[in-house]
């Protein structure tokens, strides 16, 4: 399902947004394929703040082939013309790959990027990247 021009109404996290459908209703929105720090995990709140400043407040076009088990619609965020929002949020170490769900390869690539050159959370040992899949599940 591809949605175009929806406005970004609210930032959650490093990886969900609220938009504002065609009928004016809030929408949640998961990023596909990426996974960011947890709002309470070190490089949370910069993870978020990363987001907003790329769409927070902008026309974006969803691409949204599924939804989640929370009836969240998972999509690749587009700013125009086509700026694949999720890609430039491992790109600038915003957040991990999402290895259970991503299938290429060009993501992965991006990420080891990062981490060579120690962008966002990549940038020190203060943050200690965990993985938020680990970190949900205790792994600290």
């Amino acid at each position: 399902m591809l949605l175009e021009m929806l406005l970004v109404i609210g930032i959650t996290d490093g990886d969900t947004i609220k938009v504002l459908s065609e009928d004016k209703k809030p929408l949640t929105v998961r990023l596909a394929s990426i996974d960011a720090p947890e709002k309470n995990q070190p490089y949370g709140q910069k993870s978020k703040q990363m987001l907003s400043d790329f769409i927070g407040g902008k026309k974006v076009t969803l691409d949204c082939p599924t939804k989640d088990r929370y009836k969240r619609l998972i999509c690749t965020i587009y700013l125009p013309p086509k700026i694949d929002v999720n890609r430039a949020m491992v790109a600038n170490g915003g957040a991990w790959v999402y290895r259970q769900y991503y299938k290429g390869t060009e993501y992965l690539k991006l990420e080891q990027e990062a981490k060579t050159y120690n962008l966002g959370l990549w940038k020190t040992s203060e943050y200690k990247a965990i993985e938020p899949w680990k970190w949900r599940r205790g792994e600290r």
